[in-house]
């Protein structure tokens, strides 16, 4: 098998921001359907939602952490200590779909990855920026990984 960027990443930190339980739902049909034909093996979701959304109405997954401007104290740290030991890890690969939160952008800044990827962001944290068309989060992650593949390993 070639080794490309995609089926080289074995763990994989993906932040996605919250707009509404459709787009999250689709979002998370079609994550999984992009990971049933990985080679990932640890992964870890951040879901950006705007403070006045409540946690406890959108659906629980053990994979996504629910980040909110509330998960912070006054100092800026992470409330969060599961999501905190998690950040503490290395990753092969960042896929930050859509504009830079400044809440969870600090703390992943902090994070060590072999891959950093923004889609739809021109943030010069990441060395790779794929633009894509849609904002539809399926066609989004297909385009994400149907781009990777292309991108051969020496």
């Amino acid at each position: 098998m070639e080794k490309n960027l995609w089926n080289t990443t074995q763990s994989l930190l993906v932040v996605f921001n919250y707009e509404n339980l459709d787009r999250l739902h689709d979002f998370r049909k079609s994550l999984d359907r992009m990971l049933s034909s990985s080679s990932v093996d640890r992964i870890i979701i951040i879901v950006n939602i705007d403070k006045d959304v409540d946690k406890n109405t959108l659906p629980p997954h053990f994979l996504i952490y629910y980040n909110s401007p509330n998960d912070y104290n006054f100092w800026g740290k992470l409330k969060d200590v599961q999501l905190d030991t998690e950040l503490k890890k290395n990753f092969d690969t960042l896929l930050w779909l859509g504009e830079t939160k400044k809440r969870s952008y600090n703390e992943v800044k902090n994070v060590r990855f072999d891959n950093k990827i923004g889609v739809n962001t021109a943030d010069p944290f990441f060395e790779l920026h794929l633009n894509s068309e849609s904002d539809v989060p399926s066609e989004m992650l297909t385009f994400v990984v149907e781009t990777l593949k292309k991108i051969t390993l020496a």
